[in-house]
């Protein structure tokens, strides 16, 4: 962060990342993965490949974009075959960056910020694409959609807090798992088109059923991970105090969906969801790597919720409009503040190269 000390730097510069391990498909991955880690040229730094990760999941969602960002209009039959490949090259890119950077001995704390700080916004746009191929145009699914996707890595990254190692799998089912299992949603849609999307089974559409079965999964793993790691009921709420700070938040996401402009601009609305959801999860990253403590209080948070109400309260389109307006710049602002400014600080501490 902007006030980060000395101190806090010597510890991210000590850091050890340590993890729970491969899953079976990571396994039968790695070798592509190492045999395209080989073919990278020195000059390409492994921050720049986790960059460049991030850029095609971008590329996506600018081509969603341009033909809608309403998540309710069929997109031609090429999107989601775009939007697979797009994710497959981010999966690749983000499985090679830290090969490469011990290929070329450039492995630094700097890059679990840079990794996992991407990774935080891949969710949100992992939301996009899903929400605009399955038309999830409903804002409440959107959001559902976005909370099931956005709340395992923050408690993740909040469990490695206490035990000092990042949880990449649960009974050998991990990220690379889910990635696929959007890649192979977006060939059935290619494949299928709207005999899938909107597919009924009891009067309801399968995609919601699947979602919200997902999303109790999601919930059901994140309260079994908040007791793993702790003596009891009380001692799981006493450690993980901020996750209430993220259900107050997710909350105020739903509430969103009551937004007077939300159908007009529900691509808008999930990236100030996803961008505030990724400022708190780089900010408990930098905290996990500083070896600094954690605090349930969050004013970023806190206005983005307030900013929500208040314009539902108001339910006026102009009041609206320019809060949206507000919470984007305070967005910005405080990314820089807490976000950019800690990667240079730590690339002139560490003296490396972006």
């Amino acid at each position: 962060m902007a006030d980060l000390t000395e101190k806090d730097l010597e510890n991210m510069k000590n850091h050890k990342y340590q993890t729970t391990g491969y899953t079976y498909i990571d396994n039968k991955m790695n070798p592509f993965w190492i045999k395209c880690a080989s073919y990278l040229p020195y000059a390409l730094t492994p921050n720049m490949v986790t960059v460049t990760g991030l850029l095609c999941q971008f590329l996506s969602i600018i081509v969603i974009s341009f033909y809608d960002h309403t998540f309710s209009y069929p997109v031609p039959s090429f999107v989601p075959i775009f939007c697979a490949i797009m994710l497959f090259m981010a999966q690749t890119l983000d499985a090679i960056d830290g090969k490469h950077a011990r290929n070329t001995k450039r492995s630094s704390p700097l890059g679990q910020l840079m990794d996992h700080g991407c990774d935080s916004m891949d969710n949100f746009l992992y939301t996009i694409v899903v929400a605009q191929v399955y038309l999830f145009g409903d804002s409440v699914n959107t959001i559902v959609t976005q909370i099931l996707i956005q709340l395992p890595f923050y408690t993740y990254t909040l469990e490695e807090h206490f035990t000092g190692k990042l949880r990449t799998q649960i009974n050998n089912v991990g990220v690379t798992e889910y990635q696929f299992i959007v890649i192979g949603l977006m060939f059935l849609a290619n494949i299928f088109g709207d005999k899938l999307i909107f597919l009924e089974i009891f009067g309801f559409r399968f995609s919601y059923i699947l979602l919200y079965i997902c999303v109790g999964l999601s919930i059901f793993q994140s309260i079994y991970l908040m007791l793993l790691e702790s003596n009891g009921i009380i001692d799981a709420i006493q450690k993980y105090k901020p996750i209430g700070l993220l259900i107050a938040f997710f909350i105020a996401e739903i509430y969103s969906s009551k937004l007077i402009i939300y159908p007009e601009k529900a691509m808008l609305i999930v990236i100030i969801n996803g961008m505030y959801y990724s400022l708190l999860t780089c900010k408990l990253i930098i905290n996990n790597t500083a070896k600094r403590d954690i605090h349930f209080f969050d004013i970023d948070i806190i206005a983005y919720i307030i900013g929500i109400f208040t314009c539902i309260y108001f339910d006026d389109r102009t009041i609206e409009f320019y809060i949206l307006i507000g919470l984007t710049v305070w967005l910005c602002y405080r990314y820089y503040y807490h976000i950019i400014s800690a990667i240079f600080k730590m690339l002139n501490y560490l003296n490396i190269p972006f």
